[in-house]
């Protein structure tokens, strides 16, 4: 069953307003649960952003949460 990953990146403060936070799936969907934390711990790696201020979700194909980072910081894997 394919999974896809769903990021969440904080609001961001420009000229003294805040924006809404970002949101964003990964391009490539992933064959398992574990495949779909794995690229998501390693792309909020890259981001250069405070880890623990990022969400991501993973969806099956059906479009129900099946993995998520909400309770489990994203440097946690």
């Amino acid at each position: 069953m394919p999974y896809t990953v769903e990021i969440t990146t904080p609001p961001v403060k420009s000229a003294g307003e805040e924006e809404l936070p970002e949101m964003y799936q990964l391009p490539e969907p992933f064959d398992t649960v574990a495949d779909a934390k794995e690229a998501a711990v390693a792309h909020i790696a890259g981001l250069g952003l405070e880890p623990a201020a990022i969400i991501y979700n993973v969806f099956d194909r059906e479009g129900f949460t099946v993995a998520s980072n909400i309770e489990q910081p994203a440097e946690a894997g």
